[in-house]
């Protein structure tokens, strides 16, 4: 019954799809196809119907494959009538491809043809393609796709590694729905005999918490796998473990078992995250031990488990003030201690941060004024605004603008006003982020130079902020739009453009045009020489030389080209020589590529995202962002699976030598170069 219901809707599926459900012999004669241009559309972010349709119909599967990449990328809802027919393209490749691309686009329409598809085809003979639907329907939050995965976990078969991917796929997908997953279509995987289904079931459940999923993780806890037990502990959070059945305290035995005496650090990791959840006094005076002797990840760790219990943790108070004082220790677990002393015990961290306030090193002084903000309230910022180093400005500034939310914008008016001058384009941000909340009519002046001042900046930040804070000026006085326009041109930065369309709406497109397609200033024969190469040439390779040893990453050029392009292009004329690793959060990423060392560097450029079929797995490598198509010199090397993370960020490489190396980067450590290796 089984196999007709699956006959049947797959022939109702392609008849759906039809016409144009296999590619015709070539592409229209006066549509010329290359993959140079498929390259050029999408990172113009141009929406070409004409050219994509005969893109997917073309004999070579090669362009069809990068047709449905430029429109996963494009995101445009029109996209998904042109994907539809794809997805029973005969080379698997194209077929999985579409169905990744209709992922990306998250329109609703295109549920109907995925959950068809997804009844209907099989997994021992479709697998690939498949598992890209169920990853699709994931990121399409409709209650159809929430249904089609739960028939999908519930019916496709235990064995086979068919089966395997389609069901890892699903798992990895129901979370995203928006709700608490299903904890009776998910409880048999995680019984599974295979390690790979057991960790992405307690991921799943882990993501979404809730009561019902406490006694399947629970169980996890005992797994024999370190991956599976690493995401159960994540998910075994005291206030689940309440109401669960299970109870707080055999919870919080487990817990602190896996905190402990689990012979694997990222198991321990997570438990220690999770043990931040139990307002026990074991649970502090484990935290307060592993925070005072642990090797450093799992100390920071422990202490940021600390400052979320604030100060039910006071007793913890002289640990965090010894070692936020040891000059002796990296200065990552000093930061981490002081802010964790400021939610723990506010005097103390008063003091300390009035001693270290005047340290040479910026990343104390920075951690000094955010502490003393939290401890103190805003008043205590004003004396760190105009530190000689803009990241301590700018990080004051921040802290202030958190402490005061919207109602209170006004009190700290004095301490954002000076700071438009700042020569930090950070500061000036953050300021200018302020302003936009106070909106205050009479400042239109300011933020008017604020936007010129933005103009010679190496990065696009204040120039986006002063947009922000002239809009919402111009909501009060519709004037400040016309002053804008009349005294600046239309911007060469896309992304201020696009800001601009969204502040201003209809008024820009008499004044600057709509904001796309994007400038580039690359060149057809370019776009053409890119393709050329990485059809010729293996996947680069580069080795990351840092002060704790070498990391050597595959890159996919293939996937990921003009990131790669940007990559080894910033290597090679060493725009990463010495500089710190500005971000680690243990278990989770490494982050370089920062010439300030705060994560707020660029490299004076942005690069739109090339989004890909990769998962973020333990060494991945992607690119940050601060939004879409925003990438520029910043990446981050995972520590673990991070299933969140896919299909946002782009994925360039992967590490295939010195992973072990990863696992040590605190901040501070130095890069001392990349280079491309063959």
């Amino acid at each position: 019954m089984k196999t007709l219901f699956r006959l049947i809707a797959l022939t109702l599926f392609v008849a759906a799809c039809a016409p144009g459900a296999t590619p015709a012999s070539g592409p229209s004669a006066s549509v010329r196809v290359t993959e140079a241009g498929l390259l050029r559309l999408a990172d113009r972010r141009e929406f070409d119907e004409a050219y994509l349709r005969a893109a997917l119909a073309h004999r070579d599967p090669a362009v069809a494959r990068r047709a449905a990449m430029a429109l996963a990328n494009l995101r445009d809802p029109r996209g998904v009538a042109l994907l539809g027919p794809a997805l029973t393209h005969p080379d698997t490749s194209v077929a999985a491809m579409a169905a990744f691309a209709l992922g990306q686009i998250a329109d609703s329409t295109a549920v109907p043809q995925l959950a068809l598809y997804a009844a209907a085809a099989r997994p021992d003979r479709l697998p690939t393609v498949l598992a890209e639907v169920a990853y699709a329907l994931g990121k399409i939050r409709h209650a159809d796709a929430r249904s089609a995965l739960e028939l999908l976990l519930t019916t496709v078969g235990a064995e086979g590694p068919g089966n395997n991917r389609v069901a890892g796929a699903a798992l990895l997908s129901i979370w995203r729905q928006g709700r608490p997953a299903p904890v009776s279509a998910i409880d048999p995987w995680i019984r599974h005999a295979d390690p790979q289904l057991r960790w992405r079931a307690a991921y799943a459940l882990a993501r979404r918490p809730e009561p019902a999923a406490t006694a399947a993780l629970f169980r996890a806890a005992d797994d024999a796998d370190p991956w599976v037990r690493s995401f159960a502990a994540r998910g075994l959070t005291g206030p689940m473990a309440d109401s669960s059945g299970v109870g707080r305290e055999r919870a919080a035995e487990a817990v602190l078992r896996l905190a402990t005496r689990d012979p694997a650090e990222i198991v321990r990791i997570n438990a220690l995250r999770s043990l931040g959840t139990y307002r026990t006094e074991t649970a502090v005076g484990t935290l307060a031990t592993v925070a005072s002797v642990g090797p450093p990840y799992e100390s920071v760790t422990a202490m940021e488990s600390l400052q979320r219990l604030g100060t039910f943790a006071a007793s913890a108070g002289d640990v965090l003030r010894q070692k936020a004082l040891d000059r002796d220790v990296p200065v990552f677990l000093r930061q981490t201690a002081l802010a964790a002393l400021a939610q723990v015990d506010p005097r103390r961290a008063t003091e300390v941060a009035e001693e270290v306030s005047t340290e040479t090193e910026w990343r104390m002084r920075a951690s000094a004024a955010r502490a003393l903000g939290q401890a103190g309230g805003t008043g205590r910022l004003f004396t760190y605004a105009p530190d000689r180093d803009g990241r301590v400005a700018a990080a004051a500034l921040d802290e202030a603008l958190t402490l005061a939310g919207d109602s209170a914008v006004q009190s700290i008016s004095g301490l954002l006003l000076p700071a438009l001058d700042h020569a930090d384009a950070v500061a000036r941000t953050n300021a200018l982020t302020g302003m936009a909340r106070l909106a205050d009519t009479a400042t239109l002046p300011l933020l008017l130079d604020a936007y010129q001042r933005a103009q010679t900046d190496s990065i696009n930040d204040a120039a986006l902020a002063a947009v922000d804070a002239i809009a919402a000026v111009a909501k009060k006085n519709p004037g400040a739009a016309a002053r804008f326009f009349a005294r600046f041109p239309r911007s060469a930065d896309y992304l201020v453009r696009q800001r601009v369309r969204t502040a201003f709406g209809d008024s820009v497109a008499g004044a600057w045009g709509e904001p796309l397609p994007v400038e580039t200033g690359v060149t057809a024969e370019e776009y053409a020489r890119i393709v050329r190469e990485t059809r010729a040439r293996p996947r680069p390779h580069a080795v990351i030389e840092t002060s704790r040893g070498e990391i050597e990453l595959e890159l996919f050029a293939d996937d990921a080209p003009l990131t790669v392009r940007s990559f080894l292009g910033l290597a090679a004329r060493g725009f990463f020589d010495g500089q710190e690793w500005p971000r680690v959060v243990p278990n989770f990423v490494i982050q370089g590529g920062d010439p300030r060392g705060d994560t707020s560097g660029g490299p004076g450029y942005s690069i739109r995202d090339e989004i890909n079929r990769h998962l973020y797995l333990r060494g991945t490598l992607g690119m940050a962002l601060s939004g879409p198509d925003t990438g520029g010199s910043q990446w981050f090397v995972t520590h673990s699976p991070q299933p969140h993370l896919d299909g946002t960020y782009t994925v360039f490489g992967q590490v295939v030598r010195g992973m072990e190396v990863a696992d040590r980067i605190l901040p501070g450590d130095r890069i001392i170069r990349i280079r491309e290796v063959r």
